[in-house]
């Protein structure tokens, strides 16, 4: 999916086309409502035929996110019966045979539906990109706030103690790239479009679990994620949708209470005032941020109830 890195989204659908190999590969490239025009060299890329490269150009009438972009190539994709549909940002660089082993990760195991490959920098770094349990309300107190510093479990948490090595049955994976099968792709999408950024994973894990599926990290598939290159276009709206998206987690899928809402409200709040006292950006942005998250925190802290009689979501 590409938002306004036009240039990234060429090196990426390049990456893919020489590494998928023997696979016949169909790229789906969903633009979200880019403002920034699209260059000539980008055009000529997308719209120029080049025998062994396939490229269909989705156009969103609206940027309403990283879920309801990604939707549309997964509808898409779908439609045009796709076998295996990897979902990627358009900042991950693929790797060689990175298409070909999350493929065949899916094809050897039918009860696994997403495949992960192992996520580095540009370093060669590991980045996390993986967790083992499903992140409760306890977990986002301990690990999204300024506690995870005095919990070791942290560790744990992040499988910072696991070997990155090893191919291992996990909760949920990074949405900066994975592979679904087609078979689990009609079980769990399209995904939950209320986020806007951030948290989608989580949510991911949830009906995974719900719909049976099993979700493998598999290292032999490597991919190089140049992390945040969109969202540091935008870091004030950005820290608005990690507000907007924690509540909504905790309210629709973990049925927090009303009190632990109203501290994960207040401590986004206070922490982007602490934020915003050295960003000039973020000060100008402040009573937007803030008009913003008490009207989401006013929303799903009045639907709470109703989320919580639900049996299922």
């Amino acid at each position: 999916m590409n938002y306004q890195t036009w240039e990234l989204s060429i090196r990426c659908m390049e990456s893919i086309y020489k590494t998928c190999g023997k696979l016949s590969c169909q790229v789906y490239l969903v633009d979200n409502a880019s403002t920034r025009p699209m260059p000539d060299a980008f055009r000529r890329y997308i719209f120029t035929e080049e025998e062994g490269r396939k490229i269909q150009f989705l156009q969103a009438k609206r940027n309403r996110g990283y879920a309801a972009g990604n939707n549309i190539g997964l509808k898409k994709a779908l439609e045009d019966g796709c076998s295996v549909i990897i979902v990627s940002n358009n900042d991950i660089i693929f790797r060689e045979q990175a298409v070909q082993k999350m493929a065949d990760c899916l094809e050897a195991h039918p009860r696994i539906g997403i495949a992960a490959p192992k996520v580095v920098d540009a370093g060669n770094h590991v980045q996390p990109s993986y967790c083992l349990r499903r992140t409760g309300i306890k977990e986002i107190f301990q690990f999204y706030t300024a506690a995870k510093w005095f919990f070791r479990k942290r560790q744990d948490y992040y499988c910072l103690g696991k070997n990155p090595g090893l191919s291992m049955d996990v909760y949920h994976v990074s949405g900066c790239c994975f592979a679904l099968s087609r078979e689990c792709a009609q079980k769990v999408v399209p995904l939950d479009e209320e986020t806007v950024l951030y948290y989608e994973e989580l949510i991911l894990g949830i009906r995974m679990e719900r719909a049976g599926y099993r979700t493998r990290y598999e290292p032999g598939s490597v991919v190089v994620h140049q992390h945040g290159a969109t969202a540091r276009l935008a870091r004030p709206f950005m820290y608005q949708c990690i507000s907007q998206s924690e509540l909504y987690y905790c309210a629709r899928y973990l049925h927090a209470r009303k009190w632990q809402l109203y501290l994960l409200y207040r401590y986004r709040r206070l922490l982007y005032f602490l934020r915003s006292l050295t960003d000039r950006k973020m000060r100008s942005y402040q009573k937007t941020f803030r008009k913003q998250t008490k009207l989401f925190y006013q929303e799903y802290t009045r639907q709470n109830a109703a989320w919580k009689s639900c049996k299922t979501i």
